[in-house]
This record gives structure tokens, C-alpha cells and sequence, in this order.
């Protein structure tokens, strides 16, 4: 199975959701992000005495189609994509079985999603096939409310691409201290609300691949 958080726009929290995902998961991790946060992470973990996730990044298309076609009927892969629109990341798109964007309640976010949208689109169009994200509503805040509502209506009202997680993530202090230690948030505090809304993602995440 294989899972690709994506997003053409960075600073969306996708490295972010693609670490606690394969924590919560047990998956592995193909980072194909410039930054590289994922690897980062790991050599954390690593540093701190944790077992470390399966975590790698590859260049070239070819391997990479590789990889992929050995995840479809295995265990579970997370790809966190490149913040960017290139072969690579539109490779991962087409041969993922679930696709998650995380979008921050924000105008500007929300332009940022309708850009991707435009590229589901065209991606949909030359394939011939329905290429469709699962929008998870990240870095809320109560000062927010507003603007996810407007977000989450747009979502709503825009079906054929966009589906809309009802798990909704906060800007909560534990995703920075988890990742500061190496730890994913159901690691570092089981019981925090942190934790509890992964788990939650994560809930939503495994029923949908069931009918996948």
C-alpha cells in the first residue's frame, strides 16, 4: 500500500504528517523532499537511541517506479513528495493508492489548493483516470475557525479531486518537541491530544484503503 502525502506548495506540513503516519503505521518512508526532514528525522532517532524507520530517497525516475511497484501488494510505504511539480512527484501521484494533502486554513493555503487541484486535473485528464487527494485540515488554531470553515466548503463543494478527512490536525507545541527528540506524537505522549488526532488520521486512513 502505498500512501503519498503531497502538496505542489511546501510549508504545508507534509513531512510533519508523513513522520507520525509511518510511526503510527509501522511503514517505511520514501523522501523525495529537497529538505530531506524525513531522513533528518531519522538520523535523530538514530542519535537518540531509537530503532529507526526505514527511510530513503531516490533520484532517478526509473528507480523509483522501481520502489513503488514493490509496495503495491506489500507492506505499507509513505512517500513524503517534494513541495514542488516535477516528473518525479507526478510519478508517485499516479502510482500511489492514497494521496493525503495537508492544508493549513489560510487564503493563501487555499489558493495553494487550487493549484493542485488544477494539477489533479490535468494529470487526471492526459491519463484518463480519476486522480483524487484526501484534504486533512492541518495547523489549526482557534483563531481559525473561520477560514477552515471556508476551506472545508470548498472542499466540499469541489468532489471529483478533493475528498475532505474529518480528523482535523492543530498546531499543537508536541509535533515540534516529538520531532526535536525523534520521536513520533504517539511516542512521546501516548495520551496527548497530539497523539489522539494521529490516531484519529490514522483510523480514517486504514477504512479507506479497505475499500481501496
Amino acid at each position: 500500500m502505498i500512501l503519498n502525502v503531497a502538496h505542489q506548495k511546501g510549508g504545508v506540513g507534509k513531512s510533519t504528517i508523513a513522520i507520525n503516519l509511518a510511526v503510527s503505521l509501522k511503514a517505511d518512508i520514501l523522501d523525495l523532499d529537497n529538505q530531506h526532514s524525513c531522513i533528518l528525522f531519522n538520523k535523530i532517532r538514530k542519535a537518540n537511541g531509537l530503532n529507526p524507520l526505514n527511510c530513503f530517497s531516490c533520484d532517478e525516475e526509473s528507480e523509483i517506479d522501481l520502489i513503488l511497484k514493490q509496495y503495491l501488494n506489500s507492506k505499507t510505504l509513505i512517500i513524503d513528495s517534494g513541495g514542488f511539480d516535477s516528473k518525479n512527484n507526478r510519478l508517485a501521484l499516479i502510482k500511489s493508492n492514497l494521496i493525503i494533502t495537508p492544508v493549513s486554513p489560510s487564503q493563501i493555503e487555499l489558493f495553494g489548493l487550487q493549484k493542485f487541484e488544477r494539477i489533479l486535473k490535468e494529470a487526471s485528464e492526459t491519463l484518463k483516470i480519476n486522480i483524487k487527494t484526501n484534504v486533512v485540515i492541518n495547523n489549526a488554531d482557534a483563531r481559525s475557525k473561520g477560514i477552515t470553515k471556508t476551506v472545508r466548503e470548498y472542499i466540499e463543494e469541489n468532489p471529483t479531486y478533493l475528498n475532505l478527512f474529518k480528523t482535523v490536525i492543530h498546531n499543537r507545541a508536541d509535533f515540534k518537541k516529538a520531532y526535536a527528540g525523534g520521536f513520533g506524537v504517539t511516542e512521546l505522549d501516548r495520551k496527548g491530544k497530539a497523539a489522539d488526532e494521529v490516531q484519529q488520521l490514522t483510523k480514517e486512513i486504514v477504512n479507506i484503503c479497505k475499500h481501496v
